[in-house]
């Protein structure tokens, strides 16, 4: 397990709770052992079904899911008494085996039992540091003393994190987590390593998620666009701390390194645009961005050219991949960001470009599926497109890595009416078995949630529900 598995788990960035807590609760702690064994077997399912799958998509391995099973049950279990004691050691077992327990359920593709998992954890988080309701969307965490809780917290920050930003397109509740430090000590003076430089950016994407929400409840008054600039403010200093950081420990031939950077400078690049355009409503904003998404897809395409990468033939049904998948990983990488571009920028060659890259990778980052992100942007190109394009040469045979045309810059862009606005992707089923599609529509002079498309994964097919 801690060979191969807890890499898998922390891969870009490492994790004191991956590296060292989870083993030391799994050595006297029934319920984290046991959750253990079913994580480390669910993700030996998808390394050793892979191969099987290629030849037989209809192979199970159901000794292996029993034996994941058997041990989920086992965890859940040994959990009964730590509930009812409510002490703080027991809460810490009850966070731990939380943690393991949604990154299991990632692995497996039953996504909305992850969530739900984390919500879970979230609560019990709340709960035991006594913390007020969180009414204004922000849960302000007290400052931990110990580095079991440090842990702890950065674990379940970043799974909460990716969870945001996978709803960040459309109206949902939203609770932020808030560091123990204010907001005015929020950004140390230096990083000392890359976690501290992805700490100092994962405060800016909170930041970011409760401006947007706030901006989707109310009208835009000078308190947001004050807020807005202090958030570029922030990603200014960010970044010349990021580049003082690089300039001290050059990457060099270390392509551990060289990824690590290139991941954090493509999540700058995407907060940039987030940030210019978090508290408007209209999809038209993103066109002012367009010279932010053009750098966005440029440090995708370096990290594509550092990485190991799969021929566009080689791809497989997503019936497959919802349940096996050996390149799984809980951390952040390239798949948000290559999602929100295909999605968010309406510059055809852009967005095509980045559907086209998250093809090339199939894999999964927590709750970010690259073979159901890249479904889901081309549906929503589709959808959007219509016909709007026929006639015109979009020259969509390019090869990755080559520079855009003078003709695609030319190519107009999409009125505001073909657009579709606060995008949402239901994975739904345990495992995933469907795809719903939603955004918002005018009906009868009101702006409402509206079912557009349903994808069958077996079937892998698009069923259109709105004309």
């Amino acid at each position: 397990m801690q060979c191969r598995t807890s890499t898998k788990i922390s891969a870009t960035f490492s994790s004191g709770f991956w590296n060292t807590l989870v083993f030391q609760a799994g050595s006297r702690e029934p319920a984290v052992l046991h959750a253990l064994l079913a994580l480390s077997s669910a993700h030996k399912k998808g390394v050793v079904t892979l191969d099987i799958h290629r030849n037989s998509p209809t192979s199970q391995m159901s000794q292996q899911e029993q034996f994941t099973l058997q041990q989920y049950v086992k965890a859940i279990a040994h959990l009964q008494p730590h509930f009812n004691a409510k002490d703080k050691e027991s809460c810490r077992v009850a966070l731990i085996t939380c943690v393991v327990f949604v990154c299991l359920e990632f692995f497996r593709g039953h996504f909305a039992t992850a969530q739900l998992h984390l919500k879970n954890g979230l609560d019990i988080l709340w709960q035991m540091q006594g913390l007020p309701e969180a009414n204004s969307g922000i849960l302000a965490l007290k400052p931990c003393h110990e580095s079991t809780d440090a842990w702890i917290v950065e674990a379940l920050s970043r799974l909460h994190m990716q969870v945001e930003l996978f709803r960040l397109l459309y109206h949902h509740s939203c609770v932020i987590l808030q560091p123990a430090h204010s907001p005015e000590k929020s950004f140390l003076e230096s990083f000392s390593n890359l976690n501290d430089a992805w700490k100092g950016l994962e405060l800016v994407y909170n930041q970011i998620f409760h401006l947007t929400h706030r901006a989707r409840q109310q009208t835009i008054a000078a308190t947001e666009h004050t807020a807005q600039q202090l958030v570029k403010t922030r990603l200014a200093q960010w970044h010349g701390m990021f580049q003082e950081f690089m300039k001290a420990r050059p990457g060099g031939s270390n392509i551990y390194l060289q990824k690590a950077y290139q991941i954090l400078r493509i999540h700058y690049a995407m907060t940039n645009v987030m940030a210019e355009t978090c508290i408007y409503n209209n999809e038209t904003i993103y066109d002012t961005c367009t010279d932010k998404f053009i750098l966005l897809i440029k440090e995708l395409t370096k990290l594509w050219e550092l990485s190991l990468h799969y021929d566009l033939e080689d791809e497989m049904p997503l019936y497959i991949m919802t349940t096996c998948m050996p390149r799984s990983i809980i951390d952040m990488g390239w798949i948000p960001p290559l999602y929100f571009t295909a999605v968010k920028c309406r510059v055809h060659r852009i967005r095509a470009e980045a559907i086209k890259l998250l093809r090339t990778s199939p894999h999964r980052e927590g709750i970010w599926d690259a073979h159901i992100a890249a479904c889901v942007a081309k549906k929503v190109v589709e959808l959007e497109e219509g016909d709007f394009y026929d006639g015109v040469d979009l020259g969509d045979d390019f090869q990755l890595n080559t520079p855009m045309r003078d003709l695609d810059y030319q190519v107009p862009l999409l009125p505001e009416s073909h657009r579709m606005s606060e995008v949402e992707a239901e994975l739904s089923g345990a495992p995933m078995d469907k795809i719903l599609l939603y955004c918002k529509r005018e009906q009868e002079g009101v702006n409402r949630r509206t079912l557009i498309s349903e994808y069958n994964v077996n079937e892998q097919a698009w069923n259109d529900i709105w004309e």
